[in-house]
C-alpha cells in the first residue's frame, strides 16, 4: 500500500474526491496544497461554461475578470470577485474553501451570488437616493427663494428699461430673463425628484426634440468637439416628458464634453427596440430612446459599476449627483438609463422610453 503523502496516494484521494464532488448539485472543486484546481465537477462546468480540463489547466485566471485580483484558495472565509463565463457574461462569484482533514487538499464551492449583490446594491442605492432627495429638496427650496428675488428685479428692469434701445441693455434683459426661466425649470425638476412626483408624460417626437436641442447647444460646444446628429427613420413617439428629456440630455452632453478636453466627437442619435424584447418594461409596444456617445477617456469597470450612485464621480468633489438625478427622473417616466464605457474608448449612454402605441412617424 502506498504511504500517505505519496503521489499514488494523493492521486487515489483525488479519484475518490472526484466521485464525491461530481455527485454534488453545487459548483464544487478540489484544490491541491498550492491552490491549483485538481478537479471541477459538472455543476462548475455549467456555471462557468468552461470544461473541467480548461479550469484545471488555467485555474481561476480563466474566469476572473481582467484587472481583478485572483482569489486566494488558502484564505479562510468566503471571497467574492467579479467573474465571467465562457460566453462573456459577467457574474459575481463567491469562493469558499475548507481543508480536507488528513490531506493536503482543500474542497471548495464557487457560487453565483449576482442576485444577492444586486439586491444589496439596490438597497444601498435606495438609501443613498433617499438622502440625496432630502438634500435636494432643501437646496431647491432655498435656491427658489433667491430665484424669486431675481425674477422680481428682472421684471422691474423690463418695465423701466424695456423701451431703451441700447443693444447691451436689451441683450442683458433678454439673457437674464432666459437664464432665470431655465433656473426655474431646473428648480422644478429638482423638487419633482426630491418629492418623488411622477412627471406629466405624453407622446413626444424624440427626433424633433434631439434636432432642436442640437441646434441650440451646438454654438456653445467647446472648440475641437464635433457634433453628429443621427435620427432613426420611422421612429414611434415616446411616452415621456420633453422638459425632463432636455434636462437629461444637457447633463449627458456636459459630461461628454468634459470627457473630451482635447476634442473629439459627440454623437446624438435616436433608436428603437422592436416589440417583444424581453429587456423592455413594456415589451408589447417596444421602446424608443436617445443615445449620447462620446470619444472621450471613458470609465474603468469599477467606476462604471458605480456611475449611477449618488455622489459618485470621476471629476472633482461635489459633482457626482447628476447621473443619479437623471436615473431617478428616468425611472419616474417608466424609462431606463444604461451606460457602456471602456477606458480610453469613450462612453455611450442610452435613455430608453416606452413607445407610444399605434403612432408611427413618417
Amino acid at each position: 500500500m502506498a504511504q500517505p503523502g505519496t503521489d499514488t496516494d494523493a492521486e487515489g484521494l483525488t479519484q475518490e474526491a472526484r466521485a464525491l464532488l461530481d455527485a454534488l448539485p453545487t459548483p464544487s472543486l478540489l484544490l491541491d496544497a498550492e491552490g491549483r484546481i485538481r478537479h471541477a465537477n459538472p455543476a462548475l462546468e455549467r456555471l462557468t461554461g468552461h470544461p473541467a480540463e480548461a479550469l484545471i489547466q488555467t485555474g481561476f485566471d480563466l474566469i476572473r475578470q481582467p484587472h481583478t485580483e485572483t482569489p486566494d484558495p488558502a484564505r479562510a472565509g468566503p471571497q467574492e470577485f467579479p467573474a465571467a463565463q465562457a460566453d462573456g457574461t459577467s457574474f459575481w462569484a463567491c469562493l469558499t474553501t475548507a481543508p480536507l482533514p488528513g490531506t493536503p487538499f482543500r474542497v471548495g464551492q464557487l457560487l453565483d451570488v449576482t442576485k444577492r449583490r444586486e439586491t444589496e446594491g439596490a438597497l444601498a442605492l435606495s438609501r443613498q437616493r433617499e438622502a440625496l432627495g432630502l438634500l435636494t429638496n432643501s437646496v431647491a427650496h432655498e435656491f427658489n427663494n433667491f430665484l424669486q428675488i431675481l425674477i422680481g428685479y428682472i421684471d422691474g428692469l423690463k418695465r423701466r428699461l424695456g423701451d431703451r434701445q441700447e443693444p447691451f441693455i436689451q441683450r442683458a434683459i433678454s439673457r437674464s430673463a432666459d437664464a432665470t426661466e431655465r433656473a426655474a425649470i431646473l428648480t422644478r425638476q429638482l423638487l419633482a425628484y426630491s418629492r418623488r412626483i411622477a412627471p406629466e408624460v405624453r407622446a413626444v417626437d424624440l427626433n424633433a426634440i434631439v434636432a432642436d436641442l442640437a441646434e441650440r447647444i451646438a454654438p456653445d460646444l467647446p472648440s475641437g468637439i464635433r457634433l453628429i446628429v443621427t435620427p432613426a427613420e420611422g421612429l414611434k413617439r415616446a411616452i415621456s416628458n420633453p422638459t425632463q428629456i432636455e434636462f437629461a440630455v444637457r447633463h449627458l452632453v456636459a459630461n461628454a464634453c468634459e470627457a473630451m478636453p482635447s476634442g473629439g466627437t459627440l454623437s446624438l442619435s435616436t433608436f428603437r427596440v422592436d416589440p417583444g424584447d424581453r429587456a423592455m418594461q413594456q415589451p408589447g409596444e417596444g421602446s424608443v430612446g436617445i443615445l449620447v456617445a462620446d470619444t472621450g477617456h471613458g470609465m474603468s469597470p469599477e467606476m462604471l459599476a458605480r456611475a449611477l450612485a449618488p455622489f459618485q464621480t470621476s471629476r472633482e468633489a461635489g459633482r457626482g449627483a447628476g447621473l443619479a438625478i437623471v436615473h431617478g427622473l428616468m425611472k419616474r417616466q417608466n424609462g431606463t438609463i444604461t451606460l457602456d464605457s471602456r477606458t480610453g474608448e469613450g462612453t455611450e449612454v442610452r435613455l430608453s422610453f416606452p413607445a407610444a402605441p399605434d403612432r408611427v412617424l413618417h
